[in-house]
């Protein structure tokens, strides 16, 4: 009786690795965990930059913030309200001196934005603003390197302040967006890779090292300039789906008048 049970066993063994075999991509996904998906189709591990977030920078998430209600210009903000191109700790490391920061801007009576960025003791060593009048989508704030505004420094971290001015006359209303971005040196193995890759893969190449900063504003300067780029549009979907800001991800990237 063992004898036979044994080799009921074994025939089973076998079946199982036929049927494995037999499987194609799509029902091996089913087999497995599930695929995930954008617009309802699936993506693919090849299918563009996941970012991945530092551990460090989890343990160190801010509590949320809730938010004010609106007053003044704002109240016209749709549901979804001024949003950071940021990961879910507020936090963005850069490999850059002067790097560009990201938000989302919803249709607002609100004319005029501000953006300021602070050292770490607490200074405030750039002010700009940012005319908003008409404006819905993506907006990228850059801090300009020929304005004495000093260079972000290795390994130290900078808080940064977004505000729509809801009413200028009443400052208790504004919209505030806040953060902190982490200026980080590379290693000689990805200044490597990077040396050699296109814009396509150096998304994915900071992504992956965590290095939100400069992966959202290399794809974003990608598809500024390949605007009918499907592939470019699909990148960033990827992107910024894996830090769960895939409301965002159709909304268009607009210029905006930066005011000295």
């Amino acid at each position: 009786m063992k004898t036979i049970t044994k080799f009921f066993l074994n025939l089973t063994s076998v079946g199982s690795i036929v049927l494995i075999a037999t499987l194609n991509a799509s029902q091996l996904a089913v087999v497995g965990q599930p695929t995930p998906k954008i617009d309802g189709k699936p993506i693919t591990q090849s299918g563009g930059p996941r970012f991945i977030e530092p551990r460090e920078d989890i343990d160190d998430r801010p509590p949320a913030q809730p938010r004010r209600p609106l007053r003044g210009g704002c109240e016209s903000i749709r549901q979804l309200g001024v949003t950071a191109l940021v990961p879910k700790s507020k936090i963005g490391r850069t490999v850059s001196e002067y790097p560009t920061f990201f938000f989302y801007l919803p249709q607002t009576k609100a004319e005029l934005a501000e953006f300021t960025l602070e050292d770490p003791s607490g200074k405030q060593i750039y002010k700009q603003d940012v005319t908003i009048s008409n404006l819905s989508g993506v907006i990228g704030v850059s801090i300009p390197a020929n304005q004495n505004v000093p260079p972000l420094e290795a390994g130290k971290s900078y808080r940064w302040n977004f505000t729509v001015i809801c009413n200028s006359q009443d400052r208790s209303g504004d919209e505030i967006e806040s953060g902190v971005v982490r200026r980080v040196e590379l290693s000689a193995d990805i200044r490597s890779q990077l040396d050699r890759a296109d814009s396509r893969q150096k998304t994915v190449i900071y992504a992956e090292n965590g290095i939100w900063q400069d992966a959202l504003s290399t794809l974003a300067a990608a598809r500024r300039a390949n605007p009918n780029d499907t592939d470019l549009a699909g990148d960033w979907k990827t992107l910024l789906y894996s830090v769960k800001l895939g409301q965002i991800a159709q909304e268009p990237i607009v210029e905006i008048e930066q005011q000295p």
